[in-house]
């Protein structure tokens, strides 16, 4: 028996983490979707071999803490959703 699962289903609704674990595919899949195109956009605009230069890239320290810094809030807004409501508390 195979069970598809939407962020419509009753039993999606009812677990928090099902929920979250969608939303964040449905999230990471269109931030996939723009590198993509981006990617294909400048490839086509002359910059070859973008792939391999991002890679090969190394961030000064200022850009490494933004981006630190932006992960650290991104990771509590993600396990924020996790928590119960203050009214549900056990």
């Amino acid at each position: 028996m195979s069970v598809e699962l939407t962020p419509h289903d009753s039993a999606v609704r009812a677990d928090r983490a099902t929920q979250l674990a969608l939303t964040l595919a449905r999230e990471l899949w269109v931030v996939k979707d723009r590198l993509l195109v981006l990617e294909a956009v400048l490839a086509s605009e002359g910059f070859a071999g973008l792939s391999a230069r991002i890679d090969a890239f190394q961030t000064d320290e200022a850009t490494r803490a933004a981006i630190d810094a932006e992960r650290k809030r991104f990771i509590a807004e993600v396990t924020a959703a996790l928590d119960l409501p203050p009214d549900r508390q056990v």
